[in-house]
């Protein structure tokens, strides 16, 4: 299995406090974590995790410092391609998050050098993306090279071209020039609000009541997007996932794991490892798919912080043996 994630890279430093503060209040915080976060690069270590067989390599943006050196030992350490890391401004990316008691968060991110990565990078990785089973992109990191790359993977033959998954996150319009090269499109309550321009959103919804609000929409929905799968994540409610030409009001659905949650940062990203390996897999069904992703986030908002949260193959296993 060979995996190609577009990916970003931020020093992540997370306060954890009571609750949220106010505008303009200061809290104590109870405790505090720093490590190398940010949405590609947690989803490239997640997969690696689960897929210890597996090739997974990321194109990242970094800076000239020592964040960016401790990335790329972490990198190392975890056997995740670098040799697409490229070094373009003095400064890494940085994040700061504050997460409350109840699991509830607030982040703030300086992207940095995520935003410097262009086209021409993509071109440089061409032969792993052609090679690649999967391509995951996000939206920490520029349209440019992700676009290129979702590109260079639908101008391979169609028996062995890359499956491309795209989770639209922080929510942007989509250029119509890289939604045409998406095949699986993932996306939140937030995101699904705005991708299908729903009138109320989808906040607080459970399955049933998510599926009869977006069935109404998806006629409109596959005329402009060409891919194959829709999947929407309803965080403590589940997930569900639309097929292109299958009934609307039937979608494929996994109900969440109930847990008490501790740190929700990360949780979609480890629902994201989960589903791009079962993906590239070829031959996991999405029911299937659906629930492993949902135990990945499970298990990571049960913790607080990410990268000592995102579980391996032999964790997850167990964890969806006793539930």
């Amino acid at each position: 299995m060979k995996l190609l994630v577009l990916g970003s890279f931020v020093q992540a430093c997370c306060w954890k406090v009571e609750r949220l503060p106010l505008q303009g209040e200061s809290l104590t915080a109870d405790a505090l974590s720093i490590e190398a976060g940010g949405k590609g690069l947690n989803v490239a270590i997640g997969s690696r995790r689960l897929a210890p067989y597996a090739q997974v390599d990321v194109i990242l943006g970094v800076g000239k410092d020592a964040a960016a050196d401790g990335l790329l030992q972490l990198l190392a350490d975890e056997r995740v391609g670098s040799q697409h890391v490229y070094r373009l401004s003095s400064q890494s990316g940085y994040g700061s998050g504050h997460i409350a008691a109840d699991g509830q968060n607030a982040i703030a991110v300086y992207p940095g050098p995520n935003l410097l990565l262009k086209a021409e990078h993509a071109d440089l990785a061409a032969a792993v993306i052609e090679a690649a089973d999967l391509v995951y992109g996000q939206f920490e990191t520029s349209l440019a090279v992700l676009t290129r790359a979702f590109n260079i993977a639908k101008q391979v033959p169609k028996d062995r071209q890359p499956l491309t998954v795209l989770n639209p996150s922080p929510w942007q319009p989509i250029p119509a020039e890289l939604l045409d090269c998406v095949d699986v499109m993932v996306v939140n309550e937030v995101e699904a609000t705005a991708l299908l321009k729903l009138e109320n959103p989808l906040s607080g919804f459970d399955l049933a009541r998510a599926t009869r609000t977006i069935e109404p929409v998806l006629d409109s929905f596959w005329t402009y997007f060409k891919g194959e799968w829709l999947i929407v994540t309803l965080g403590d409610q589940g997930s569900l996932a639309w097929q292109r030409n299958a009934p609307h009001d039937s979608p494929v659905s996994s109900t969440a794991f109930d847990i008490q949650a501790v740190d929700t940062v990360g949780a979609g990203d480890a629902f994201a490892s989960a589903l791009c390996v079962a993906l590239a897999r070829k031959d996991t069904p999405m029911a299937l798919a659906l629930k492993e992703a949902n135990a990945c986030g499970a298990l990571v908002a049960k913790q607080l912080g990410v990268l000592d949260a995102l579980p391996g193959r032999a964790k997850l296993d167990e964890y969806l043996s006793i539930h």
